[in-house]
């Protein structure tokens, strides 16, 4: 694996299926699953089928360093009355974190929500001891809409998440 010390650029593309066995490494890191509602053993079927768009509408992007997924992303719009709104996630390997590869993602998602979408809603729940993700969010606007208590059970606690949102500004 590249060190991101290296000055190695990361291309931002679409995913595609070959990418499945970077992207199964990644989600069964440590950092992935404490962030995440992803179980620990989860099999390689079961993740490449959860990396599969449900819809055309949906975007599958990676971030990819010399050949290597370093991280990825995807937004998911609603149907019907929520059309407006999507959700998404992001992953970023744990060697690569705190290098702006998640707000590179992310960036991609807003453009394509707020120019080519027409998705004028962007939201999503992540816990609240996760102050790395609740700043990134923040930094693209987003804000903090409530707290849903003990939203999940993990470690052998519950954990409480905060749903956050970003509106896309008038235009």
């Amino acid at each position: 694996m590249v060190h991101p010390d290296d000055k190695t650029d990361v291309n931002i593309r679409a995913m595609r299926s070959a990418d499945a066995t970077d992207l199964y490494e990644i989600y069964n890191q440590p950092a992935f699953r404490l962030g995440t509602l992803a179980l620990p053993y989860e099999s390689f079927e079961s993740v490449k089928a959860w990396l599969e768009p449900r819809s055309p509408r949906d975007l599958h992007l990676t971030a990819e360093a010399n050949g290597r997924v370093v991280g990825a992303a995807a937004l998911r719009p609603f149907y019907g009355r929520r059309a407006h709104a999507a959700e998404f996630w992001i992953a970023v390997h744990e060697a690569f974190m705190g290098h702006g590869i998640g707000s590179r993602l992310l960036a991609e998602m807003i453009e394509t929500a707020d120019n080519w979408l027409n998705v004028t809603r962007l939201e999503m729940t992540v816990f609240t001891d996760n102050a790395n993700a609740i700043a990134l969010y923040t930094k693209h606007g987003f804000e903090i809409e409530g707290t849903h208590r003990a939203a999940s059970f993990r470690n052998g606690v519950f954990a409480d998440a905060h749903c956050m949102a970003r509106l896309r500004p008038s235009r």
